[in-house]
């Protein structure tokens, strides 16, 4: 067996036919881990990929698939960042796990779990994993080993809810016997009673969400929920879980897996479902909902829940799914347990990842994390963070630029002379590295060098008025008066309307006055002004610390 990895849109579109038959073909599968609701999903998500399974030959289909994600935690107390790899639907999927078609279960579990064991993170997380009996514990004895320890880490709810219980209802072939089999007859005679009135009167009505009406109908559910929710969960944190679920289900909605129904007195709207439809294995799922906490009777809950189950049953489907939670007025509706898992393996390096490096996919991350340290300040964090992608991508020609720009910070101008010397020979762009370089030459007097490391960036790039202008700086310094005079007369003549050139080439108009006014002085006062120069040049150089990006 082999395992291939996908962690681009373009390579997911490219399964989805294989995706759709193994998803199919596996007894276990769920709506969260179809191929439209993970495109849509991963579509606006960072450092995800896929674990693909097949047979060796290269034109086997896959047998199994297994959707991750990346995330990168900073250790505030080692200054070090360290990796977790999750379900790549967490914070959105109720449910998570991996597809296989079930000839193939053992070789997938020890194929992933082989991969995951040479990967380079502290934690793993299979939260809300879903799937057969036995498959979570396949993975532990899989995954766990001297170097790995789990536990279980089902989240504890201040309300008392298990979310590792997921109530669902088998729906029978007329939703007559599904209230004679999955009710009580108090609950059954007050459903029937409720419906008949909101049917009979028409003060009722339930609307079902349509292209014109689901922007005022999940504003509807949304004001609803955040009513009852804002204060509980914060009105940041609310808000925050609004706009990302908003997001997931109107994905659902435009690719036609979603419905919402709304439940009307009149003009005022009692209560809102959101139900995601599962074509491929006819189920609904439940997945949100909102209602007017004032309103007594008629129940909005149990009349839109009511009224779905029954809509449901005449389109076919198999299942009713509450999805995770064991709320109590769940099990009004007659329905069966379900069990899904939380497990959290772990590293026994403190705090480290396996292997002691960062994953690869998180390097790039936290070089940009470093940047940002850099940029705000945060010195010391920067040096740790850029050591850190070096010992982990010996080379990164980034993360060296950022250690030598911190020795020119530092003072340290000979390592740092040294440094952008080295890197000059193997960057890609070499033009920041090239104006650091001129920069430390300055401040270490080296001004005939300075003026031909800034003379080259000139030529490289001739719109870069701020190496003229250090060209002639350096220029003057050196006693060059004449060339530094026809450099700064350059720079008039340039027009642009960067501010940061325009800033130069007032500077170069102050220092060609000066050099202009020093023609006419005594010799000795000739002798002074190019130290003067160059003494005002080190000072604006050494203060001016520029915070120059490579890629």
């Amino acid at each position: 067996m082999r395992i291939d990895i996908i962690d681009t849109i373009a390579g997911l579109e490219a399964v989805r036919d294989n995706w759709d038959q193994v998803f199919m073909e596996d007894p276990d599968a769920q709506h969260f881990l179809s191929w439209i609701w993970l495109k849509n999903y991963l579509s606006r998500r960072r450092r995800w990929f896929i674990l693909a399974l097949r047979e060796r030959d290269p034109e086997a289909p896959y047998v199994a698939f297994f959707p991750l994600r990346l995330i990168t935690h900073l250790n505030e107390k080692t200054g070090l960042f360290y990796d977790e790899i999750i379900m790549a639907g967490n914070f959105a999927a109720d449910y998570t796990g991996l597809i296989v078609r079930p000839d193939y279960e053992h070789h997938a579990i020890a194929g992933f779990a082989s991969f995951l064991k040479h990967q380079n993170w502290t934690d793993l997380k299979l939260e809300y994993f879903s799937g057969p009996a036995g498959r979570r514990e396949k993975m532990i004895e899989a995954l766990q080993g001297p170097e790995v320890m789990f536990r279980d880490s089902s989240p504890k709810n201040s309300e008392n809810i298990d979310n590792t219980i997921c109530p669902i209802v088998p729906l029978p072939a007329s939703f007559d016997d599904y209230l004679e089999q999955r009710m009580s007859s108090q609950t059954r005679q007050k459903l029937r009673r409720f419906l008949r009135k909101v049917e009979g009167d028409d003060i009722y009505r339930i609307t079902m969400a349509t292209p014109e009406t689901i922007d005022r109908d999940m504003d509807i559910l949304f004001n609803l929920w955040r009513i009852k929710w804002s204060a509980r969960k914060g009105a940041e944190r609310t808000e925050r879980l609004i706009i990302t679920t908003r997001e997931m289900l109107m994905d659902s909605f435009h690719c036609g897996n979603l419905e919402v129904p709304v439940f009307w007195h009149g003009d005022q709207p009692l209560g809102a479902l959101a139900n995601i439809v599962d074509r491929q294995r006819k189920a609904i799922l439940f997945y949100i909902t909102g209602r007017d906490e004032n309103w007594k009777t008629p129940s909005p809950g149990l009349i839109l829940h009511g009224y779905c189950i029954r809509r449901a049953i005449e389109h076919g489907f198999k299942t009713y799914d509450f999805l995770r939670g064991n709320e109590p007025y769940k099990y009004m509706f007659g329905v069966e347990e379900r069990r899904i898992s939380c497990t959290l393996f772990r590293t026994t390096r403190s705090g480290q990842n396996l292997h002691g490096v960062l994953n690869p996919r998180s390097i790039r991350f936290v070089y940009e994390q470093a940047l940002d340290m850099y940029r705000n300040g945060a010195r010391s964090k920067a040096e740790i963070a850029f050591n850190q992608v070096l010992q982990s991508a010996p080379g990164h020609t980034g993360a060296e630029f950022g250690l030598a720009n911190l020795l020119f910070d530092r003072g340290k101008l000979t390592e740092a002379l040294a440094a952008y010397k080295a890197l000059v020979e193997q960057a890609p762009d070499p033009t920041p590295i090239h104006m650091r370089l001129g920069d430390t030459q300055l401040a270490l007097h080296q001004y005939e060098q300075a003026a031909e490391t800034f003379r080259r960036v000139g030529e490289i790039g001739p719109h870069l008025i701020q190496a003229h202008y250090k060209r002639g700086i350096a220029l003057a310094a050196s006693k060059r008066l004449a060339e530094a005079e026809t450099v700064f007369a350059a720079i008039q003549e340039v027009h642009s309307d960067d501010p940061a050139a325009l800033d130069y080439a007032v500077k170069a108009g102050v220092a060609l006055e000066r050099i202009r006014m020093s023609a006419e002085a005594t010799a000795r006062k000739t002798d002074v002004v190019p130290e003067t120069l160059a003494r005002w040049s080190r000072g604006r150089h050494l203060s001016e610390r520029r915070r120059l990006r490579l890629h």
